[in-house]
């Protein structure tokens, strides 16, 4: 197994996706959010770039579901954090509970995150990850082999703590459970970065830019959750346009 990191989504350009399973990781909060909806029922996350983009997929799932009599599917987003006029949902995971999201469609905007994951999409499996997840999808791993590409989505384009740390403890445990895996000298740099703030990840989130604009925002309560490593046994898996349970 190969282990390298983007340290942002816009690296991926560089990549050839088709020889990778990729592990997309927005920590705070996007990858959690997704990670909490499957885990607690939701059918599927659909993400979207744009907010535009978002409500026209939502009409026009609506307009199916009561065509067919499935529930309707549900608008869950933010743009710099904040929840968007007339959606349905924000994109705190803690919103994200069975009563709500089971069995239904979710369509998902957020500001760094769904950008990531519709930038990896064409990869040979794309993977929703977090600290929450990152057991899970850590055993998926192993179990599947293959060469992995950890990509931190960071914010506004630029890398930032919260998603090198996670980056760094999935290439950490990944390397513990594989032996000989290599790592590239990024995966070393956010292993080594990982290894600085070990036991102390909510400590991470709550100094990195991210975590700072949500405090700022009053949304600080969604911190704990997003520290949470291992807090929820959901992989998410994104196949054409939507984020299933893999199988």
């Amino acid at each position: 197994m190969r282990i390298d990191v983007a340290p942002r989504a816009a690296a991926l350009a560089a990549y050839d996706l088709s020889r990778w399973r990729v592990v997309v990781m927005d920590a705070v909060r996007a990858s959690t959010t997704v990670a909490h909806a499957i885990a607690t029922g939701a059918e599927a996350v659909i993400p979207m770039a744009t907010v535009e983009e978002a409500r026209s997929c939502h009409a026009r799932l609506v307009a199916e579901a009561k065509q067919t009599g499935r529930p309707a599917p549900l608008l869950a987003g933010e743009r710099l954090g904040l929840p968007l006029p007339g959606f349905d949902l924000g994109n705190s995971p803690s919103e994200f509970t069975p009563e709500r999201v089971k069995g239904r469609v979710i369509v998902l905007t957020t500001t760094n995150g769904a950008v990531a994951m519709a930038h990896a999409a064409k990869a040979r499996e794309t993977i929703v990850g977090a600290f929450a997840n990152l057991p899970a999808v850590v055993r998926y791993l192993v179990r599947h082999g293959g060469d992995v590409l950890l990509v931190a989505a960071g914010r506004e384009d630029a890398p930032v703590l919260d998603d090198t740390v996670c980056a760094g403890m999935y290439a950490a445990k990944l390397a513990e459970a594989v032996p000989g895996a290599e790592l590239t000298d990024m995966a070393h740099v956010t292993r080594l970065l990982y290894q600085s703030w070990a036991g102390r990840i909510e400590e991470a989130l709550r100094v990195s830019a991210s975590g700072q604009a949500l405090i700022r925002q009053g949304l600080g309560a969604d911190l704990p959750a997003c520290a949470a490593v291992g807090s929820c046994e959901a992989v998410p898996m994104l196949h054409g346009g939507e984020i299933r349970a893999a199988v």
